[in-house]
């Protein structure tokens, strides 16, 4: 069987995600709605006077806020170059764990690409490889963090993880909830993008073939 392009996968994650996406609404991510929904849904979000976001809620008011400092999270990792994005002891389930270090590396491959910064691409890549060996997919809490992340890896393994990803997240309710299917959708335009900069890459004067 054919693998899926990047076109087809990101087609369709938004048939999947664009109907039960609920515009704006409260999403019921605790902590994480208002920078989630500033960056993705497009809602206003003010991060509160006086607020020191850590984690991965931090990561992603990085992606609203450029004065978040995204080096000083990333040192706060057991090992800042390879291994896990964020400290374990800061969760205790599995669950908890496993769905806050799947949503930084969803945000951190963002913030990545915007900010051009070569040395957060390549963190991306040692994190998705230590949970490829390391993690279960369905060890989070079915919701689809970095699906992205894992289909841009462009090998079996991070397909099938990626696959497992999306295959939990309708489980339960065949259609995403609201949350999942933005986290898809934000997937889909991630895929889109990265698609986009390699047809451009290719096209520069210059290059090869």
């Amino acid at each position: 069987m054919t693998e899926p392009t990047l076109d087809e996968w990101a087609a369709h994650l938004r048939r999947i995600a664009e109907p039960a996406a609920a515009p704006y609404a409260r999403l019921g991510a605790g902590d994480l709605d208002a920078p989630f929904r500033g960056a993705v849904c497009g809602a206003n979000a003010v991060r509160p006077a006086g607020a020191d976001p850590t984690g991965e809620i931090a990561l992603w008011w990085a992606r609203l806020d450029d004065g978040i400092d995204v080096d000083a999270v990333l040192a706060e990792a057991p090992d800042p170059d390879e291994g896990p994005l964020l400290p374990r002891d800061l969760y205790t389930a599995i669950e908890v764990q496993v769905d806050a270090e799947l949503s930084a590396l969803h945000a951190l491959w963002w913030l990545a690409r915007r900010r051009r910064r070569a040395d957060w691409s390549r963190r991306v890549a040692t994190a998705r490889g230590w949970h490829l060996l390391n993690t279960q997919p369905d060890n989070a809490t079915n919701r689809p963090w970095a699906l992205h992340v894992f289909l841009l890896g462009r090998n079996p393994e991070c397909t099938h993880y990626a696959g497992t990803l999306l295959h939990n997240c309708l489980a339960a309710n065949v259609r995403p909830d609201p949350l999942s299917a933005w986290i898809l959708i934000d997937a889909a335009r991630g895929i889109e993008q990265e698609k986009r900069g390699r047809d451009d890459d290719e096209r520069r004067p210059g290059r090869a073939g």
